[in-house]
């Protein structure tokens, strides 16, 4: 199955990329102010471990949403295959948010089925919130390994300069 493209600007993938973290960190301190702290339980070792291993699943899984890419063939029109390599950018950019946002959840769903207050959120949370940026934000690292992708063929996406521009 191909990858979703969408027609988009960077500057649209920038403010989803700040809206989704915004919204996750809100959610967490909320979620963190509403158990009311750390709570006096000292949590399990098994848990920590469970929710570190759920968030490096999740960070291995974004990171081979690249891979996903079709090349480009070179022959492609290079105003046609910037605006749908920005495009298929952003498709990648939802999917790796996907597999970022579940460890998120299931450390918010552990602080509220496991006595232990808000200490899911730090251990499991946290970590999730780091990798997610680390993972969906246009950076220079995430543009040159997708537009490398697009390019395996000879073509020459711009990806990376799309970025720039914006």
């Amino acid at each position: 199955m191909p990858p979703p493209e969408y027609e988009t600007s960077p500057s649209e993938v920038r403010n989803f990329a700040r809206l989704q973290l915004g919204l996750t960190a809100v959610f967490l301190v909320l979620i963190y102010a509403m158990i009311g702290g750390l709570g006096e339980d000292v949590i399990p070792w098994w848990l920590i471990a469970a929710l570190l291993v759920a968030v490096v699943v999740g960070a291995v899984l974004a990171e081979r949403v690249w891979m996903s890419a079709t090349p480009f063939p070179p022959d492609t029109d290079p105003e046609e295959m910037r605006a749908q390599a920005v495009g298929i950018f952003a498709g990648q950019v939802v999917r790796k948010q996907a597999y970022c946002q579940a460890p998120i959840l299931l450390s918010a769903l552990a602080t509220f089925v496991f006595p232990y207050g808000g200490w899911p959120i730090l251990v499991g949370a946290v970590p999730g919130l780091l990798v997610l940026a680390f993972e969906t934000w246009p950076s220079l690292r995430n543009t040159s390994i997708a537009e490398a992708m697009l390019n395996a063929d000879g073509a020459e996406a711009g990806l990376v300069e799309s970025f720039r521009e914006w």
